[in-house]
């Protein structure tokens, strides 16, 4: 993939360009919020009403006091901002994805300014007018101005323009097309310029390194990013490197195509950097709130369903001989394997290493399990499994352990479905993807809706499924 010098000469007729670092995006979006919300107080000052001090005067607030609590006001939020990376070039692209931690914050910082005025007694500084007022132009102005940088900060970074990122990648021809096509794949207005093997720019002498020097002289080249090839080569990295000291360019060194493929992020132990493939779904306090939404929700609807339960475990037992109660091992959070519990439906106890998927019109469903599976009921027994923390309300559905067995050889990362507990609900259950998984595919699509869930988890999220599993038992669909 490397270039020929004849190339990399009529590369360098090319003009100097002039652009500018994305960086100073950042600096210039963040004043702009600044401005705007500071305008904003200014532009609320006539809705300002008449405010009663402690000591019973009325008077009008002034005007500089009130332009000066909002300037004060977008030094903390643009901080605010900045703080939690909204001032970053990728976020300033997607400004629909990051509107409402934006908004958010200005809220918050605006119920603290109230609070702050109200605790101290200066509340003869305030004027609801002028607060609601201003608050409303804040919000319309920040909005308003997101969008359109963003828009403009497109047109700036396509190909050519100011903003534009020009990359080189120096690599094995393999390792620089994964890089280049991640690359360009995840980030908006990136331009591979070209890509170089190592072993052209060992020395300074090289024509390939004194092309390079003149493309960065000349402002085409931003970055370079240099992809070892493994502990072989470690020596001509190492060489590369240092030739590259000497031109003034970001030089980064590019991740392994594992890390690359398997998405993550950076993090650190200690002062070792390291790169997070994989965190865990469930961690800190969202344990504690799992857990508590589990046992609570868990014991209640226990409560409130153990008439329907009394009613399905009578018709079971006079609908056919066997037990009311059908238990089978299932694989839990990190491979346990615990007994699940469901109500009878069929005329077999099969639990072994030959499982039958229940088919419709299956012979083997009795006349009270066809109801009892087309309604879910035959699932409410779990609400045991679930108080006694062996599953939770929601989260992936439990597999027969053949079926576990069948499909972790057959589908890539299918056993990532076991970092957290089972559900008696889940995703892929209210998105149609309940029953019979006849078909691969089927039990991939499952999957995906499952790993979703996993990396996307929140209680709201719980509830959310919870609402909409009540509307897939309503219309029940793929269940017998």
């Amino acid at each position: 993939m490397s270039s020929t010098v004849s190339e990399q000469i009529e590369q360098s007729s090319r003009r100097k360009r002039n652009g500018i670092s994305r960086d100073v995006c950042a600096d210039i979006v963040s004043g702009l919020h600044m401005v705007i919300i500071t305008v904003a107080g200014w532009a609320a000052t006539p809705f300002a009403t008449l405010t009663e001090s402690s000591d019973g005067f009325v008077s009008q607030p002034a005007a500089v006091v009130l332009i000066s609590a909002a300037f004060l006001t977008s030094l903390i939020y643009s901080e605010a901002l900045r703080q939690g990376g909204y001032f970053r070039f990728d976020q300033l692209l997607e400004p629909l994805g990051t509107m409402r931690g934006v908004v958010w914050r200005l809220a918050l910082i605006l119920l603290s300014l109230i609070a702050a005025c109200y605790s101290l007694g200066f509340t003869q500084i305030l004027s609801r007018g002028w607060l609601m007022a201003w608050s409303l132009f804040s919000v319309a102005g920040i909005v308003s101005a997101r969008l359109l940088v963003s828009l403009i900060l497109r047109r700036l970074s396509a190909s050519g323009g100011l903003l534009c990122r020009r990359i080189m990648i120096v690599g094995t021809p393999q390792r620089a097309k994964i890089t280049a096509d991640e690359t360009t794949r995840t980030e908006t207005g990136v331009d591979i310029v070209r890509t170089l093997d190592p072993s052209l720019l060992t020395s300074v002498e090289t024509p390939d390194f004194q092309q390079l020097q003149r493309m960065v002289e000349d402002g085409e080249v931003d970055d370079i990013l240099v992809c070892p090839q493994g502990s072989e080569d470690d020596d001509t990295t190492s060489v590369v490197l240092e030739q590259l000291r000497r031109l003034p360019v970001h030089v980064s060194l590019a991740p392994h195509p594992l890390w690359i493929t398997r998405g993550g992020r950076m993090t650190s132990v200690g002062d070792v950097p390291t790169y997070m493939v994989q965190r865990k779904p469930i961690d800190g306090w969202g344990i504690f709130t799992k857990g508590l939404e589990d046992r609570i929700l868990g014991l209640l609807m226990t409560l409130a369903l153990s008439p329907v339960m009394i009613a399905c475990a009578i018709a079971v037992r006079l609908d056919s001989p066997g037990p009311i109660f059908f238990v089978q091992r299932r694989q839990g959070m990190a491979g346990d394997i615990f007994p699940i519990i469901k109500f009878r439906s069929m005329k077999v106890m099969e639990d072994g290493d030959e499982v039958k998927q229940a088919t419709k019109d299956d012979d083997r469903i009795t006349k009270v399990g066809a109801i009892l599976r087309k309604t879910s009921l035959d699932e409410l027994p779990q609400l045991f499994n679930v108080v006694k923390g062996e599953m939770s309300l929601v989260g992936p559905r439990p597999h027969a352990l053949k079926h576990d067995e069948y499909y972790s050889a057959l589908i890539k990362d299918y056993a990532a479905r076991h970092r957290v507990k089972p559900g008696m609900t889940g995703w892929a259950q209210v998105n149609g993807y309940r029953g019979e998984t006849n078909e691969p595919e089927k039990m991939e699509a499952r999957l995906r809706y499952d790993l979703d869930y996993i990396e996307n988890w929140s209680l709201w999220f719980d509830l959310r499924i919870l609402v909409l599993t009540v509307k897939a038992v309503l219309k029940p669909e793929n269940a017998y």
